[in-house]
């Protein structure tokens, strides 16, 4: 059951990473694998930086693809460089859903 969490919504980081772990949690319960992204675009994207309240280095160093959309953090004027570390850039965060999606990923967001 492969997932892609989409969060554009700073406020919803503590909502989607406990999503995240209460979905690791069952797959490993069930021991079942399966690929798990969080993809961040709009807001949420300035929740990304080095330095953010939110930390994501426990989702982007374990078993969680953590993705950030390019467009988002142009339009913000974030450079990617000021990411915190593991995280991906993708082009478009919007191209990334659809083609995971088509790909058979389920689409969650919170």
């Amino acid at each position: 059951m492969n997932v892609i969490f989409h969060i554009d919504e700073s406020a919803k980081w503590p909502m989607v990473l406990n999503n995240v772990q209460h979905y690791h949690e069952w797959l490993t319960a069930h021991r079942v694998n399966a690929q798990v992204e969080i993809l961040a675009n709009g807001d949420a994207v300035t929740a990304a930086v080095q330095g953010s309240k939110v930390d994501l280095s426990a989702v982007a160093n374990g078993n969680t693809n953590v993705s950030v959309c390019a467009n988002s953090l142009s339009q913000r004027h974030i450079d990617q460089d000021s990411l915190q570390p593991g995280l991906h850039v993708v082009p478009v965060g919007v191209i990334e859903l659809a083609q995971k999606q088509q790909a058979g990923f389920a689409y969650i967001r919170p």
